[in-house]
């Protein structure tokens, strides 16, 4: 179970523990608490082994959201592991958002973040970062995606992530609003 060399998640081997751990239990945790049934990174050997020390298994967390954006059940069956740039066009497709011309993922992220907080907002263009990871996933989640056992993962593990990218990149209040909701 070796996750295919993908550099969009490199960057979480730099990430600590604590925001690890968040995106450990939205990849493993429905809203409601309870385990995801497409879920196998709570049981996996590396979770079993490290337990809380989320960072020393960050790869194996990154393998879980590609294993879980397989929307066959063949495939996720076979263990097939989706690259996170087509995970993420597939969101952003699935959400309506305009990416005409934009091939870098930082940038489909940043145009993931930028739209999701118009929305929330009611304002085109606004082109703020800051709205609460709450509010960004709650807008987000349409009821076709809440009905989706794929999509209902994978979003908020994405959506977090772009914010994990954006705060690396200097963009820190978003981070901030994440861990205080915790």
């Amino acid at each position: 179970m070796k996750m295919r060399t993908d550099s969009s998640l490199w960057f979480l081997d730099s990430c600590d523990n604590d925001q690890i751990e968040t995106l450990y239990k939205i990849l493993t945790t429905e809203i409601n608490g309870e385990y995801r049934l497409r879920e196998r990174l709570s049981n996996s050997l590396e979770a079993q082994i490290y337990g809380n020390d989320y960072y020393k298994y960050s790869d194996r967390i990154a393998l879980e959201l590609q294993y879980q954006a397989n929307e066959g059940v063949g495939d996720f069956l076979r263990m097939n592991q989706k690259d996170y740039r087509d995970i993420l066009i597939d969101i952003v497709i699935q959400l309506n958002i305009p990416i005409m011309g934009i091939e870098n993922v930082e940038q489909l992220e940043e145009e993931l973040i930028l739209t999701l907080n118009d929305r929330v907002l009611g304002i085109e263009n606004a082109g703020i970062y800051s709205m609460p990871f709450d509010m960004l996933i709650e807008e987000a989640f349409t009821e076709e995606i809440e009905r989706s056992i794929v999509y209902r993962s994978i979003i908020p593990a994405v959506v977090y992530i772009s914010l994990l990218r954006l705060g690396q990149l200097g963009n820190h209040d978003d981070i901030d609003k994440i861990k205080a909701k915790k």
